[in-house]
């Protein structure tokens, strides 16, 4: 009888010592983003380009101008999940050797309006959007990581708008789920306030996490230094940047289903990194297999933020399946 009470009374002391410490921590992190709002970090990044309104969305995007003009299909490209157009910054230019190459921040994400639902619907209505605003004719849409499920939404909803879609380093579908048989795959996350918005507020404002972060998936050519992971910082430090992160993040990855893949119509190519673990060969031939193109190419060790940390090799292997698309 004793040891019963013994142990009945180590078990509510247990207990009272993870009540009080659950209320801490919510305490803290609510007083943390308190804190946060009266004392914001700012970060002097002046991002380059202009703003338009793509579907009711005001819109930032980077225009790259072909240096020598041939009268190809310009390019659209669409960063993946967290990214700007700053992951587009170096491998852009040397795309434009030959044509127009235009990127812009997804609903949610860079330097464009946090506008939510934040849903594939929604994502395709602004890329659209963005093509009726900057007045291109049938641009090729080249999509990254989760980019790659608005491009072939969009072509899937107006096949005749674009010329064709690259997906890069991504298939398109919820890949990160393991149902594959309806939109947006795997389970919702929990993520409690205020702690998972302290959290990432905290992450976000120190270089430190980010930069090993993208070291980790970029590769031994990724800039690094201060200046760089600042570009990455910057967007997610705005107002309403990290409610919006959070918002996304509590959604199921938007992708298509394989059985809407199959019946995309318009040309396609796909591109992938050899070092990549979240689109690997298998992934990216079994893509092509569905979305019925001989048009793939990989980079041989490289990681999932190629386009970033080694853009000659990645325009190197884009700019042929570009012409690939051009031709069909």
């Amino acid at each position: 009888m004793r040891g019963r009470r013994r142990v009945w009374t180590w078990a509510r002391r247990v207990g009272l010592t993870l009540l009080v410490l659950v209320v801490l921590v919510f305490a803290v992190s609510g007083a943390y983003l308190g804190w946060d709002r009266l004392s914001p970090e700012q970060l002097d990044v002046a991002p380059p380009g202009f703003d338009v309104d793509a579907a009711g969305v005001r819109t930032h995007v980077e225009h790259w101008p072909a240096v020598r003009p041939s009268g190809k299909a310009p390019l659209v490209l669409v960063p993946g999940f967290a990214e700007s157009t700053y992951v587009w910054s170096r491998v852009a230019p040397l795309l434009a050797a030959d044509r127009d190459v235009y990127a812009y921040d997804v609903r949610g994400y860079g330097f464009t309006d946090r506008v939510p639902p934040y849903d594939l619907a929604s994502d395709t209505d602004q890329l659209g959007g963005l093509i009726a605003a900057l007045g291109l004719e049938r641009p090729i849409v080249v999509g990254h990581s989760s980019g790659v499920a608005i491009a072939l939404s969009l072509a899937l909803r107006a096949p005749t708008s674009i010329t064709g879609v690259v997906a890069a380093n991504g298939d398109g579908t919820p890949y990160f789920g393991t149902d594959r048989t309806s939109s947006g795959g795997g389970a919702r996350r929990v993520l409690v306030d205020p702690i998972a918005p302290a959290l990432v507020t905290a992450a976000m404002r120190h270089r430190a996490p980010i930069r090993s972060i993208v070291a980790a998936q970029c590769g031994p050519g990724c800039p690094v230094d201060d200046a760089a992971i600042d570009r990455w910082r910057a967007p997610f430090l705005l107002p309403g940047a990290v409610d919006a992160l959070t918002s996304i993040l509590r959604q199921p990855l938007i992708g298509l289903t394989d059985a809407q893949e199959s019946t995309v119509a318009v040309p396609t190519a796909i591109l992938y990194a050899g070092e990549d673990g979240s689109f690997t060969r298998e992934q990216a031939q079994a893509t092509a297999a569905r979305l019925r193109t001989s048009l793939i190419a990989e980079l041989p060790g490289a990681r999932h933020l190629a386009l970033l940390g080694e853009p000659d090799r990645f325009a190197t292997a884009l700019i042929p399946l570009l012409d690939g698309l051009d031709r069909r």
